[in-house]
């Protein structure tokens, strides 16, 4: 975290730079209009009820990556922390909600804290990894692969990752020859041990429960669409989902503010949808991707996990 402070101040600037264009570009259309007709209402609903169910696949997946690793977690706590986690993220920075799933669940799963981690490491590559090839398929069939960026800067893309990887492996030649590479492997194990197991008949599951969580996020997107009278498809919904979803990586404030409105509006865009329904399409999104959840997160936190103090205990304890 000491190395990482930097990230909270650099995802305040790019979020409030975010929100900023946003609202100015908002302002300057016609009023939205929200749901009010049964159909419209009906699909709203179903979007806040699939959101759920979703969070409940997420917490059996982070479940089985526990169980692998030989942690003994409860059905109980992996899916409301799950929730727990979602609110953390939606209300704090740095993606606090994950600090507060790790510590939490490591006492109550009967392991170490890198393990949890560890764990929480493999839930990101594999969606990371899923929405990057969905990203490209949607991409492609839904807006014919424009926007992707010219051969030039894939080579630079390429060329950076081609530095990395170098600068990865001098970093383990020279700790090797200093002979700490052991001592490092020691300490990387338990998180590194989760993403290392993510293969066989567990890499096969893992991977198709993800492919399950973003198809109800994406049956989520798309029914929101529906409420906003947006007017797009499955595919075009997923587009913009995967779209949003990687550009949730870059570092932004609390519940992704500026950097999801941003990629929303201009996923809309592209799609050529109108822009008033593509105002109140954010407005719906917004609202059942983080009320519902941060309200339930919050009220396990206090009744099952006793509140802030009760975490502060427990970080000390770790």
């Amino acid at each position: 975290m000491e190395g990482r402070r930097w990230v909270r101040p650099l995802g305040w600037a790019v979020s409030i730079v975010s929100l900023a264009a946003v609202v100015w570009w908002a302002t300057r259309q016609e009023a939205p209009t929200l749901p009010d007709t049964p159909e419209t209402i009906a699909a709203f609903a179903g979007a806040i009820a699939l959101y759920a169910v979703a969070a409940l696949v997420r917490g059996e997946r982070w479940r089985l990556l526990l169980l692998e690793c030989g942690a003994k977690p409860t059905r109980a706590d992996s899916h409301a922390l799950v929730w727990v986690g979602y609110m953390g993220n939606n209300v704090l920075p740095a993606r606090a909600g994950d600090g507060m799933r790790a510590v939490f669940m490591a006492p109550r799963a009967q392991t170490d804290l890198r393990t949890v981690v560890g764990t929480l490491l493999a839930e990101r590559l594999l969606d990371v990894a899923v929405l990057a090839l969905g990203f490209v398929v949607l991409a492609w069939l839904a807006v014919g692969g424009r926007g992707f960026p010219d051969m030039s800067t894939v080579a630079i893309v390429l060329a950076v990752l081609a530095a990395a990887v170098a600068v990865a492996v001098l970093a383990v030649a020279l700790l090797h020859r200093r002979g700490l590479l052991h001592r490092v492997r020691e300490l990387l194990g338990p998180v590194l041990r989760s993403t290392r197991l993510l293969q066989g008949r567990h890499g096969v599951e893992m991977v198709g429960a993800t492919f399950l969580i973003w198809g109800l996020e994406l049956a989520v997107w798309w029914l929101c669409a529906e409420a906003a009278g947006l007017g797009i498809d499955p595919i075009e919904a997923g587009y913009i989902l995967a779209l949003s979803s990687m550009l949730a990586l870059v570092p932004a404030a609390p519940g992704q503010a500026g950097t999801m409105d941003a990629a929303v509006l201009i996923g809309a865009r592209a799609l050529d949808r109108p822009q008033s329904a593509s105002v109140a399409y954010l407005l719906l999104l917004r609202f059942v991707l983080l009320v519902p959840v941060t309200a339930v997160g919050f009220l396990l936190l206090v009744t099952r996990y006793g509140g802030i103090a009760r975490l502060r205990a427990a970080r000390r304890a770790a």
